[in-house]
């Protein structure tokens, strides 16, 4: 999409039907609608929202519950010359909405469409392109500081979630708000309840403080009975208790952002636009003159969808479309994981399993069902997550971390630090590795080869289907070792699932078939793949022999100096960025050992970030498919290619597809 403010031409929501929506191509035009107007545009929005993610998939449940403060925040504030920070930002549906996208919206998450998150390339009202929790109070500091002499006197405005604020990174950056105390910048804490999984921490228990505590407690009991005993006292207890509930409901969150050295404004309805946009000037005229103010929105997740509103985590991302899949298969990754978790947990009583607000996502919610009290989600802090785990490992338990790869990017030093460096048997277990399809760039596994291969002490692994993952973690487990071991996305490749767990040879790979004019040397996702492409290979006349991997550190040495003896040529596969990947390791090794590293070929993901669109289509964009694997072992030998069956026409493509001209 262009960077622009105005309606693209492709064909948008019927005038009729969305008298209001149609007539907002830009924020300014909400400032022209009357109070029912405004009540009529937000059930438009509503309705376009629902209507459209539920048939190409998305973020649903948060992205209703913001409509009404959206419209509000773009009201009182003049984007883009007023910075709208978005943190997450998977919740601006209806930003995109009304700030010239409305025509377009049917494209998102689609190639080529709009993305699912803000992206500053589709609009200058789009700050960033920011889709991590925890990062929009650091943004909107940053941005803050940068225009505190701008002449024109921007606000930057961060709407934060209460899922966020179980990140360490928002309160360094609360701390330090309160500290710079810049001028013109406004919190809005939006406040549901909810991340992906339900809040754990301070936040949610923040009134429980009170209300638990035994004094409080015997207060309100002996004031139950002194009351019950006056005429009509059930009555009068009845109005009491609404008071007291009230009195705690505008008292606790006042205290605790007060005492961080914030000013409080709240709690409001975020979903009465009148007070949201009183409410709204008030926090940005106090923020002129450098007071730190946050203004606290209640919001409902999945507000006017009421499938989303009695189940906001089914209803949190639905109908994406599903993950490659192979014949038959049965299982996710992750549920072969928490399969495998609970049968060595009941066997083993010091295993422990650790999620960072992603308890269903990794599968770990089922463990938690069999095993409640030795699963731990400890919210959206995946650097305390692992540091956590490295201290139970250090007194004899053997935790396993199941973080997102792209989430995992957050505890590299703790990798490095807390586990790798004291040698703790901490499992790591790297869900979603490879390409993630729709979620686009902010959200694809593509660096953590690269990141854990690089950490002495540290055993990286994939399993090549969901059967080798069973016996991976398995292994892992009971190594007494740091393990990562990584997986992708989705259903497996339909492999039988053997009923007794058995240990893998820790750096051992295994050649599973031989050939004589090249070897594929394959790992994790794209074992399958490979063994798909040497038929196609075979079905042109080239003998093409396949290996899988399993670790990309240690790397088998012995098997890779055995290939280099049975072929002439050798091309790794993997399902990640080149640089610093599987294949870079293996040119290392040879190196190491003296070999022709000339001989290998890395086919792998080039240096860019990868934007939104199917897997199975990303995959086939990047030669990641059985076809593409087997045109690039053709592309990159022309001598294989000439010998190789195959029309004219195909030979010229192979021709024009080349990335190096060489004969090996």
């Amino acid at each position: 999409m262009k960077k622009n403010d105005e309606s693209s031409s492709a064909p948008g929501p019927p005038a009729g039907r969305f008298g209001v929506l149609a007539r907002v191509d830009s924020p300014s035009d909400l400032k022209k609608l009357s109070s029912d107007e405004l009540i009529e545009l937000a059930g438009e929005c509503r309705t376009v929202i629902i209507d459209t993610i539920t048939k190409t998939g998305g973020h649903l449940a948060s992205n209703l519950g913001v409509v009404e403060l959206t419209l509000a925040l773009h009201r009182v504030f003049d984007s883009p010359k007023d910075r709208l920070v978005w943190d997450t930002s998977n919740q601006c549906y209806t930003h995109k909405l009304v700030t010239g996208r409305r025509d377009g919206f049917s494209t998102i998450r689609t190639p080529g469409g709009l993305s699912g998150f803000a992206e500053p390339s589709e609009s200058a009202h789009d700050t960033l392109a920011a889709g991590h929790a925890g990062t929009g109070l650091s943004y909107a500091l940053g941005i803050a500081a940068a225009l505190q002499n701008d002449p024109s006197e921007p606000s930057v405005v961060a709407i934060v979630g209460d899922g966020a604020l179980t990140s360490g990174t928002s309160y360094e950056a609360l701390n330090n708000i309160v500290h710079q105390k810049p001028k013109r910048l406004v919190v809005v804490f939006n406040d549901n309840g909810w991340s992906i999984s339900e809040n754990i921490g301070w936040l949610t228990h923040w009134r429980n403080r009170l209300i638990l505590n035994p004094k409080y407690q015997k207060l309100t009991e002996t004031g139950q009975k002194l009351i019950s005993k006056l005429p009509l006292g059930e009555e009068a207890w009845e109005i009491a208790r609404k008071i007291k509930t009230s009195v705690e409901g505008l008292f606790l969150p006042n205290v605790i952002w007060e005492e961080m050295g914030l000013q409080y404004i709240g709690p409001i309805d975020g979903h009465n636009l009148p007070e949201l946009e009183e409410a709204l000037r008030s926090v940005r005229d106090i923020s002129r003159d450098g007071t730190p103010v946050v203004l606290h929105a209640l919001t409902h997740k999945g507000r006017g969808f009421k499938q989303a509103e009695d189940n906001p985590l089914k209803f949190h991302q639905p109908g994406s479309p599903s993950p490659m899949a192979g014949p038959g298969a049965r299982y996710t990754y992750s549920q072969v994981f928490a399969r495998t978790l609970i049968t060595m947990m009941e066997a083993d009583p010091t295993i422990v399993g650790i999620s960072a607000a992603m308890l269903e996502g990794t599968g770990l919610a089922e463990v938690k069902k069999r095993f409640p009290e030795r699963v731990y989600d400890v919210g959206i802090a995946e650097e305390h997550a692992v540091i956590m785990a490295a201290g139970m490992a250090k007194e004899g338990w053997k935790p396993v971390v199941s973080i997102y790869s792209t989430f995992l990017q957050r505890s590299f030093d703790q990798l490095i630090h807390d586990v790798a460096l004291q040698n703790l048997p901490v499992t790591v277990c790297i869900d979603r590795a490879g390409l993630v399809g729709d979620d686009g760039k902010t959200h694809q596994g593509i660096f953590d080869i690269a990141f854990t291969r690089c950490i002495p002490n540290m055993t990286v692994a994939a399993p090549r289907d969901e059967n080798e993952l069973q016996h991976m973690l398995f292994t892992a487990i009971r190594s007494g070792r740091p393990w990562a071991v990584r997986y992708p996305r989705g259903l497996g490749v339909g492999a039988p699932l053997d009923e007794e767990l058995r240990e893998i040879p820790r750096g051992r790979g295994e050649i599973l078939s031989e050939g004589s004019d090249v070897c594929l040397l394959a790992y994790g996702s794209m074992v399958p793949v490979a063994v798909e492409a040497a038929a196609l290979l075979a079905a042109r006349g080239v003998s093409c022999g396949v290996v899988n991997a399993r670790f990309a550190k240690p790397l088998d040495r012995e098997l890779l100096a055995r290939v280099f003896e049975m072929v002439p040529r050798i091309v790794t596969v993997e399902e990640h960025l080149a640089a610093g990947g599987f294949g870079s390791g293996v040119l290392e090794a040879a190196q190491a050992l003296g070999l022709p590293a000339s001989r290998v070929r890395v086919h792998a993901i080039p240096d860019q970030f990868v934007e939104h669109s199917p897997q199975a289509l990303q995959r086939k964009n990047f030669g990641l498919d059985p076809d593409g694997v087997a045109d690039r072992v053709l592309a990159l030998s022309p001598e294989l290619a000439r010998s190789a069956a195959g029309d004219a026409a195909k030979r010229s493509k192979l021709d024009q597809d080349l990335v190096e001209t060489v004969s090996w």
